[in-house]
């Protein structure tokens, strides 16, 4: 064999690579697989990926470095206990050779190389991902039964309870082109919710998106990590996903989803407040009637009051609410609490105005009804404005005239002219005419002995 047939080229190569593609994060780490190897092996020179891709004798280096993988993990295979550093490094050599030589079709064979080696040193999910990779980047190569194999071996063995994820990954591909195959192993392996599988997975997202920037489906795939992300609890590295998908995918159906699933990391997760209204505000600026819209103004209006204790910015986006929501049920408790707000500041004529614009927009609906009582107890209570009550409680026993709430209003009516504003004339006027519309109302038998006592009967 010749010597340079014996080459097994060092990582830089993937730097060479992938060094323009904005989707490889350098805080990600990567599995087992990525692993970078501390010196050379043995026999081995360095060479610029360049020289290797150019080269007129392709196939022919890439079949001399297969030799060379096949007896270096038959070496480990034999011996007694394989060396886990020396496996990682196999490992990341295997990658190398893909970046390489992915293109000829000799490559379904180091994928096959790399399972028996995450095999050597038992990361299951590692030989699962090789072996699907296998499958679905070269369909067509005399490895794909083996591949299968292996697979339905651990689903019935070391991996026998994650076999309810496989949604088909064992039933081969249904797409024809390289970048679609590739995106339908990556939604299927989407299905594995396990954190042992999340490592490999997203290295998958990391070099579809390295090699189809421009594919139709590259802001899912985007999205998928992101999801991933969160699933193993890396908030940070979600947040960053997000905002690369909004940025580089400004196009995509997904991007507003992505902007408004950004800022509920930035508030739950990572208590970033202000940029998690500032986020929200992006949903509202660039999708004014997204599906997320009235989402992001409601959350803002929370944050806004609870976490930067800025009532104003909050009741600002509860109007917004209210005015381009108008009769929908966000704008019923946008109306509530626009309400709660105005009396936390003792701004209780705006409180009685939020409430009687809620009773104007939502009439004849309960909640109208339990508005204008909650609005004439904060007059009545909070303001001493005894005109104003009598004016909403009047609302209720004209607008409702057949409720229980008219009785009450009208018997709180009469009270507060005798207790509150010395008027026996008017009070006994509205206690006459409480027992006048509700005469078998038990109300109407109290009535009547207060008109007898004011009249002095």
């Amino acid at each position: 064999m010749k010597k340079h047939q014996k080459i097994i080229f060092l990582l830089v190569a993937i730097a060479c690579v992938f060094a323009f593609s904005p989707f490889v994060l350098a805080e990600e780490p990567g599995p087992v697989a990525s692993s970078e190897p501390e010196t050379p092996f043995e026999g081995s020179q360095t060479l610029m990926s360049s020289d290797v891709l150019l080269s007129p004798d392709r196939k022919d280096l890439a079949e001399g470095n297969l030799s060379f993988l096949r007896e270096r993990v038959l070496e480990q295979k034999e011996a007694k206990k394989a060396d886990k550093k020396y496996v990682a490094r196999l490992i990341s050599e295997t990658e190398v050779f893909m970046d390489m030589f992915r293109e000829l079709t000799l490559s379904a064979e180091v994928l096959l190389l790399k399972a028996d080696l995450y095999a050597l040193i038992k990361e299951d999910e590692g030989t699962f991902a090789a072996l699907t990779k296998l499958i679905f980047e070269y369909p067509d190569s005399e490895f794909v039964e083996d591949a299968v194999t292996g697979i339905k071996g651990l689903f019935t063995g070391k991996l026998k309870s994650d076999a309810k994820f496989d949604k088909g990954i064992t039933e081969g591909v249904s797409e024809s082109g390289w970048a679609d195959r590739y995106f339908q192993m990556i939604v299927l392996l989407k299905e594995f919710k396990d954190r042992d599988y999340m490592p490999y997975i997203l290295a998958e997202h990391d070099e579809f998106l390295s090699r189809y920037p421009r594919h139709p489906k590259a802001d899912m795939v985007l999205r998928f990590k992101a999801e991933g992300y969160l699933f193993l609890k890396e908030y940070k590295s979600a947040a960053f996903t997000y905002a690369w998908l909004a940025r580089f995918y400004p196009d995509s159906q997904l991007r507003s989803k992505a902007i408004f699933d950004l800022a509920v990391i930035y508030a739950g997760n990572l208590r970033e407040y202000e940029l998690a209204v500032e986020t929200y505000e992006r949903v509202v600026t660039d999708y004014p009637d997204g599906e997320d819209t009235l989402a992001s103004y409601q959350n803002a209006a929370v944050l806004y009051n609870k976490r930067l204790r800025d009532t104003v910015k909050a009741i600002e986006r509860l109007e917004s609410i209210v005015t381009k929501y108008p009769e929908d049920p966000a704008s019923l408790e946008a109306f509530r609490y626009m309400s709660k707000l105005y009396e936390s500041k003792k701004d209780f004529k705006e409180a009685v105005e939020s409430l009687n614009r809620l009773a104007d927009m939502f009439e004849g609906h309960d909640s109208a009804v339990k508005a204008l009582v909650h609005s004439a107890r904060i007059a009545s209570g909070k303001m001493k404005d005894y005109d104003l009550q009598i004016r909403v409680l009047m609302r209720i026993v004209n607008e409702y005239p057949n409720r229980e709430e008219a009785v009450v209003a009208l018997n709180s009516i009469a009270d507060t002219y005798q207790k509150k504003l010395g008027n026996s004339a008017e009070a006994v006027s509205v206690y006459k005419l409480l027992i006048e519309k509700f005469p078998e109302h038990k109300m109407a038998g109290s009535a009547r002995k207060k008109v007898d006592k004011l009249l002095g009967q």
